[in-house]
């Protein structure tokens, strides 16, 4: 008796998406019945049991399935296709990409080429050092000036907090693209001012 699978096994993606699909369902607070409503009322027909069989990884689903699960789930593809957080890389990704590279992947702001990876980190930096300008400027702002009576006023120690935790990514953006391209200089805070 021949045992052969016909195709390649489900991989990552099936897993990602079986998981997304779940939850995002479970999001909007639709059953399995009404998630099969919605995809008729759009066209496709997948029955109740067969979802029941994609959220536990039984069936794959097809391009077509994706859009309309997505439509019929008020979300996007990419948000059914992207791994959970700490998830594996999807299906044919190597697991050298950062989740955030591979999250814009999946929403097609960057290619997991290195020229388009250095590009995506150096935008990333930049608005992470207009984010760092910002705070300085608001703590300073407000180290300055005398709080007007009556009004609330955000305190200092939330953009302290705001500008270490944009600090640290800066730090962590930095280190990205020098593994990409170990001959460019380390960023700065002011790189761009």
């Amino acid at each position: 008796m021949d045992t052969r699978q016909r195709g390649n096994p489900p991989g990552n993606t099936n897993a990602h998406v079986a998981a997304n699909l779940r939850r995002a369902r479970q999001g909007i607070g639709v059953d399995l019945r009404e998630l099969s409503a919605r995809i008729k009322a759009a066209g496709r027909t997948i029955s109740p049991t067969a979802l029941s069989r994609i959220e536990n990884g039984d069936r794959r689903v097809d391009v077509d399935d994706l859009t309309t699960l997505a439509y019929a789930l008020e979300t996007t593809p990419a948000e059914l296709l992207a791994p959970p957080n700490d998830a594996p890389a999807p299906t044919g990704v190597t697991d050298r990409f950062l989740s955030e590279e591979v999250q814009a992947w999946i929403q097609g702001r960057v290619k997991l080429t290195v020229s388009d990876l250095i590009r995506y980190w150096t935008d990333e930096a930049h608005v992470c050092q207009g984010y760092i300008f910002r705070f300085k400027g608001l703590i300073k702002g407000q180290e300055a000036a005398t709080p007007p009576s009556g009004r609330w006023v955000t305190p200092t120690s939330v953009y302290q907090e705001s500008l270490a935790t944009q600090r640290e990514r800066l730090e962590r953006i930095s280190a990205r693209l020098l593994e990409l391209d170990p001959t460019r200089p380390p960023l700065t805070e002011t790189d761009g001012d």
